[in-house]
């Protein structure tokens, strides 16, 4: 038997259980004990009711995960690299069939998929099953295991980055300093922009950001933000402002500090619609606004790059709970002066 935390339902619907079976692999599924699970934002929209999602209850949540093999189904070992005792992350998207997007190459994005910690069962968990039709990774011997927990936003991150397509001489804005923006902010600089602005409320988190790669960090209601933007190019603005923060304000912001041209990344989940002039996009500024969705081809680069002390995923998980402290953890907000970015879940404690 094993300990998983249960989602019954939207807003504080989640009971620990004691009593449920371990998960016995099929063909292609590994079963693994779970080391580290992360809590995500929308794991807390879901504590709190307010995210944008139909489900079906019951399930595990954790969608940020990463466990140690223990047990392989008939032929997962040669379908997905891994031997018993490996650590691996798996992707949290399932997709299935063969439909236009995935025929492109946009697996993140196909009309048929399962998500681990939401449709299928995810890390909350002490043993869980990664799919037999789960993308998995083995996690490189120098990387934590809260590191690898880090993974997935971290994917999500980088993804993001890529979008932006950043050049040499470029001055990039990154809008949050949150798990995700943290990852942006990291995998921005190793594109060497020619700088590289945080921005974020808190004094604590950009002292951090300024740690891990940024130029400059400023409060957004900074009027140095503005002056020191304006100072570095000429007057034009940002060449690309990376939305992490989730504030519809920050939206806004970011279409005010752009230059014409310019390319504005939004990447998160949104509690409020943003109200905004069209006219900016086009008449305006004829402005490049790209959307940011999950880790196609990113969650090996994240791996690979923490791997090589590129990007320091330990930094970025701030707090550990055992499973039992999950709605400690789910509802944990940080104290004056304090660091929280990423928490996190361990069924070993």
């Amino acid at each position: 038997m094993m300990k998983a935390v249960r989602c019954f339902g939207f807003g504080r619907q989640h009971r620990l259980v004691d009593d449920m079976k371990v998960p016995a692999p099929g063909p292609g599924e590994v079963l693994v004990r779970v080391d580290a699970s992360g809590i995500c934002a929308a794991d807390r929209a879901m504590w709190d009711a307010t995210g944008p999602w139909q489900l079906n209850f019951p399930f595990t949540p954790g969608h940020e995960f990463t466990g140690t093999v223990i047990e392989l189904g008939e032929g997962a070992g040669e379908r997905h690299g891994v031997k018993l005792g490996d650590r691996a992350v798996a992707e949290l998207n399932v997709t299935l069939g063969n439909d236009f997007f995935r025929q492109r190459g946009l697996y993140h994005l196909t009309d048929r998929m399962e998500v681990i910690g939401a449709t299928r069962d995810g890390g909350w968990a002490q043993y869980m099953i990664y799919p037999a039709d789960a993308v998995v990774h083995k996690v490189p011997d120098a990387v934590s295991d809260r590191a690898a927990c880090y993974a997935e936003p971290l994917a999500n991150a980088i993804h993001g980055v890529q979008r932006a397509d950043i050049q040499f001489e470029d001055v990039v804005v990154v809008s949050g300093a949150g798990p995700i923006g943290m990852g942006m902010l990291q995998a921005a600089r190793l594109k060497t922009p020619r700088k590289l602005v945080l921005v974020n409320p808190g004094a604590e988190k950009r002292a951090l950001g300024l740690k891990l790669g940024a130029d400059l960090a400023f409060h957004p209601d900074d009027p140095q933000l503005r002056t020191a933007i304006a100072d570095l190019t000429g007057g034009r603005g940002a060449d690309v402002f990376l939305e992490a923060s989730g504030q519809t304000q920050a939206f806004q912001a970011g279409l005010e500090l752009v230059r014409k041209r310019g390319t504005l990344v939004v990447f998160g989940v949104y509690k409020k619609k943003a109200e905004v002039d069209l006219n900016v996009f086009g008449e305006f500024k004829e402005l490049n606004i790209l959307g940011g969705h999950l880790a196609p081809f990113t969650y090996a680069v994240a791996l690979d790059l923490m791997a090589r002390g590129l990007i320091d995923g330990d930094a970025c998980v701030t707090h550990v709970y055992p499973l039992e402290d999950f709605a400690e953890a789910l509802d944990r907000k940080p104290a004056d002066g304090e660091v929280q970015i990423k928490v996190i879940l361990d069924p070993r404690l």
